[in-house]
């Protein structure tokens, strides 16, 4: 039981911080990305303006591409508001990534193209001076980390690792803090992320968790970023509280709870009856929550979310939260709503034949996709490549599972005629992502003019192969059909 003389002795007595993701994992776990950039300009001056210690928002690779496809916007539009609403914020503005992945689906990029997409990313939004650095596999660590901190560093920019908390006979309390000693004594980092990327922590597990990272974090702090599968969120986020973070991730209803992230009202309730202080604004919060409200209605979107009941299936299938919402989304649209069971079902035997792998992007996504196919065309009748590129290593060698994958179901993948040009890419994947080639060099090898512009080559990226023809202009009275 949480107590106010509990949280005394846990060693945290600072005021609490909370960090924001209601444009982001918000909108990415419970309106599966479908939110136009002028339904969220209603908000962006209040949630500048509420107290947040921390901002992230929608400027991952997957939202400028949904954005394009389904509301023909151009992404410029989005850093345009981002920057001149959050000019003025005292908040830290964050951008998410998954180390030198560029886009959410494919392998890790070159140094040169990675390097180049962010600059420009600071150019649209010279506001952002934090990176959520999303999964911390030891592959990245050993490969990627080098690169990126001094990257980010060299932009103005501080790395903040997100680690991503698996369930499989691997993940230990000593594997998490293992890995927290080696990012510390190598990288400095000003803070320290528990990602509970699937939702099923529990307080008896953080109870064991927290201290194993604290101990070999040096001083620096803790975070909790957590999805509310099981719907224990709110009370692991009061936990942890008592055991000393006071940095939680939180957003705002409608887009809290479900699969989403505890409330902020019931975090800065919770943290008060703690006796921990917090300098949130009660009244810009509330005008946030009535305005999404209104705008979710008017599109249509989940407005009455509540925590989820616990349920021990999730620990099977352990889909993250905004995977899930997106699952059930593409379900729809292929007209096969009715095989979500199905493919919840099916997903446990694929995570068992590939390794017990984190269900993190971009794991959870091709296992997911997989487990679809499997269920319309009979098990393992048709395998995306990315199956292929995970039974080949292209997604790191140590933490994603390959040694403990069933060796028929590799052996199958591996034999694919798309696998013998993947196993030659995989042998030398460390290789390229420490490379760095000319910015003409990879322009060329994207189908770009050597001549274009930076924005254009990093739209190109960012777009995942969207055109932007159409896109709309928008303009200061756009946003107000949704209210």
């Amino acid at each position: 039981m949480v107590t106010k003389e509990k949280v005394s002795s846990a060693g945290g007595n600072g005021t609490l911080q909370l960090v924001d993701e209601t444009l982001r994992d918000g909108t990415q776990s419970l309106w599966g990305m479908m939110m136009s950039y002028h339904m969220m300009e209603p908000v962006l001056g209040e949630i500048a303006e509420a107290g947040f210690t921390t901002i992230n928002g929608p400027w991952h690779g997957a939202q400028p591409m949904i954005s394009a496809r389904f509301f023909n916007e151009d992404p410029r539009i989005m850093f345009a508001m981002f920057r001149d609403k959050l000019k003025n914020t005292d908040a830290d503005i964050m951008v998410t990534t998954m180390g030198q992945m560029v886009t959410v689906t494919t392998p890790p990029e070159n140094r040169t193209l990675v390097r180049t997409c962010y600059q420009q990313i600071k150019k649209w939004l010279p506001n952002i001076n934090q990176a959520a650095c999303i999964c911390c596999t030891r592959d990245e660590i050993k490969n990627e980390f080098p690169f990126i901190f001094p990257m980010f560093r060299e932009l103005g920019i501080e790395t903040i690792p997100y680690f991503a908390i698996g369930h499989g006979p691997r993940h230990t309390d000593e594997f998490y803090g293992t890995q927290v000693k080696e990012v510390v004594e190598k990288y400095k980092p000003i803070s320290l992320c528990i990602k509970d990327v699937d939702g099923l922590l529990t307080s008896e597990r953080l109870r064991t968790l927290i201290p194993a990272m604290q101990k070999n974090a040096g001083g620096i702090p803790l975070e909790l970023h957590a999805h509310g599968m099981n719907g224990l969120h709110t009370y692991n986020a009061t936990v942890a509280m008592q055991l000393g973070v006071r940095k939680i991730t939180t957003c705002v209803p409608p887009l809290a709870y479900s699969s989403s992230h505890p409330s902020v009202f019931d975090i800065m309730r919770n943290a008060e009856e703690l006796g921990i202080k917090h300098t949130m604004n009660v009244e810009k919060l509330e005008i946030i929550s009535e305005r999404l409200t209104k705008i979710g209605k008017a599109f249509g979107h989940p407005v009455d979310n509540y925590p989820l009941p616990f349920d021990l299936t999730y620990y099977k299938h352990q889909i993250p939260g905004g995977v899930i919402s997106n699952t059930r989304t593409q379900l729809e649209q292929l007209g096969i709503a009715e095989k979500l069971q199905e493919v919840l079902e099916e997903i446990p035997r694929i995570l068992k034949e590939m390794g017990d792998p984190v269900m993190i992007t971009p794991f959870s996504q091709y296992i997911v996709t997989q487990a679809v196919l499997n269920v319309q065309l009979g098990r393992w009748e048709q395998c995306i490549d990315a199956m292929v590129e995970h039974a080949a290593g292209l997604f790191g060698v140590e933490d994603s599972g390959i040694a403990d994958m069933d060796q028929n179901i590799k052996d199958k993948l591996l034999s694919l005629p798309q696998a013998k040009k993947i196993k030659e890419k995989a042998a030398h994947i460390v290789e390229y992502v420490n490379s760095e080639p000319s910015v003409e060099e990879i322009k060329i090898k994207l189908g770009l003019s050597p001549d274009a512009s930076d924005e254009d080559y990093c739209l190109h990226l960012i777009l995942m192969g969207e055109a932007m023809k159409d896109v709309t202009p928008g303009g200061p009275d756009v946003y107000k059909k949704y209210l």
